[in-house]
């Protein structure tokens, strides 16, 4: 006679051996009604077979427009990245976009943007990653993706994106001209179009002087751990008409670096040239044309005041060379 023990225990492994067999059948069941009804038809099946949809084995994330009162940064890089996507026609792109022309921009830079209603689907490290555009009352991207990419979509495609779109920007800027008037810069378009392609230069000396900004360039790292400024000094003579301008726009051009002419007669103190030099933004190129005859047309610094005993007049700049060459040591530009 078989114990109240056994007796469960076999009952409990018949329930399992059932529950399998179940299951196996409703899945199989289910792969042959969704070659055969309707796509619309096989919720209710998965429902019916107690199997989740297939959209609840995806996750998304909602990125709006506005992040309170200001633009959302993530929505601004997904919005440029998701035009690269459009402009490569990838597997999934919608049929109809929007194309504009930023103001100021030249024809080269039309953008594409999606409709809202419409998705673009990108693949990244194996995952299926999809965008959809919606409208309203603002703007917003949804990102979705299968529950398994959680962790690609969200640790490694967004920041990826955001990467992405950074370096894209540094790569598209065009570079700007500031001049120093009354103790500010002013800022120009720099229309110089000169590159190392274009100039005219010995081929040794031009590749020579590229291996080295690419190697300034990449060594912050270095300089950051030997505690020395990151930066670099060139200097550049001619006579007038010899490319000494035009070197420095293929130089701008080359790292994308703003330029910031520096006009020392222009500068009335040492006070007023650190304001200048602490202004500056980053990643960008000081340029002080003429600095010899500059300093050696500058007045002297009166230290005992006029004749009279009066303070000088403010026509005699009080830059000294050494003020010069102090504030570019002090002034790390990263």
């Amino acid at each position: 006679m078989a114990s109240p023990a056994n007796g469960a225990l076999e009952r409990y492994k018949s329930a399992i051996t059932a529950a399998t067999s179940v299951v196996g059948a409703a899945m199989l069941l289910r792969r042959l009604v969704a070659d055969v009804l309707p796509g619309g038809a096989l919720p209710l099946v998965g429902a019916l077979l107690l199997l989740p949809p297939p959209s609840a084995r995806r996750h998304a994330v909602v990125i709006e427009e506005f992040d309170g009162a200001f633009y959302n940064r993530i929505f601004l890089a997904a919005r440029a990245y998701v035009s690269t996507l459009l402009a490569a026609a990838p597997t999934g792109a919608p049929p109809v976009v929007k194309a504009s022309l930023p103001r100021g921009a030249g024809a080269e830079q039309i953008t594409l943007a999606m409709r809202p209603g419409t998705a673009v689907v990108d693949v990244f490290r194996g995952a299926e990653l999809t965008w959809r555009l919606s409208g309203g009352g603002g703007e917003a991207f949804r990102l979705s993706f299968d529950a398994r990419h959680k962790d690609v979509a969200l640790g490694a495609y967004l920041p990826f994106v955001m990467a992405r779109v950074e370096a894209m920007a540094r790569e598209q800027r065009q570079a700007k001209l500031y001049s120093n008037e009354w103790g500010k810069w002013r800022p120009v378009r720099l229309r110089n179009a000169s590159t190392f392609a274009t100039l005219a230069m010995d081929a040794e000396l031009r590749q020579d002087v590229v291996d080295d900004l690419d190697m300034f360039l990449g060594r912050k790292e270095y300089y950051e751990r030997t505690g020395r400024a990151w930066k670099r000094g060139y200097l550049i003579h001619g006579p007038p008409g010899t490319g000494k301008s035009s070197l420095v726009a293929a130089i701008s051009n080359h790292l994308h670096f703003d330029v910031y002419d520096l006009d020392l007669g222009a500068v009335r103190s040492n006070t007023e040239l650190r304001k200048l030099l602490v202004r500056m933004k980053n990643r960008s190129i000081l340029l002080v044309e003429d600095v010899d005859c500059a300093l050696a047309a500058a007045p002297r610094r009166e230290t005992d005041g006029g004749s009279d005993g009066s303070i000088p007049a403010s026509k005699h700049h009080k830059v000294s060379p050494s003020a010069l060459t102090t504030e570019k040591e002090h002034t790390n530009k990263s």
